[in-house]
């Protein structure tokens, strides 16, 4: 069964991802992730939401100069973002995106909170277990 995480993101990243210009995401840290694991993205304030799932294609390892040779314009980022963030790594990650799917209704903090109590955003990322409240609200939001 596969695993289902929740990232933050800046709202652009994620605005980018759900108009397709943006098919991986980079991390400065590993996230471990299988094919096939299912990515809850959460939109930082101002937008405060959980807004789009990601279906894993895969994750990958790789020296930056590679990653931006291989996946720089899949990114979102400029040359110059891309070095500030990954440019001081001998390895940096990527998760490369098969499906991307805007949730609906969007899942906004304050909603989160009063639904769950004390919904707090991740700074990284955050495992969901499968029988989750915060999932089952979630998947509540998939067409």
């Amino acid at each position: 069964m596969a695993e289902d995480i929740l990232i933050s993101l800046e709202a652009r990243h994620v605005k980018n991802i759900l108009k397709g210009t943006k098919t991986v995401e980079l991390r400065r840290r590993r996230l471990d992730l299988a094919d096939g694991a299912r990515v809850w993205m959460y939109s930082k304030v101002p937008r405060g939401c959980v807004e789009a799932l990601g279906i894993v294609e895969k994750a990958v390892e790789q020296h930056p100069r590679r990653i931006w040779r291989e996946y720089g314009k899949l990114s979102g980022l400029t040359l110059q973002e891309f070095n500030r963030y990954l440019g001081d790594l001998s390895v940096g990650h990527v998760i490369v995106f098969r499906e991307i799917r805007h949730l609906k209704p969007t899942l906004g903090l304050e909603a989160l909170r009063k639904r769950l109590g004390r919904f707090q955003p991740p700074q990284f990322f955050k495992r969901l277990a499968a029988d989750s409240r915060e999932l089952t609200i979630f998947r509540s939001a998939l067409n």
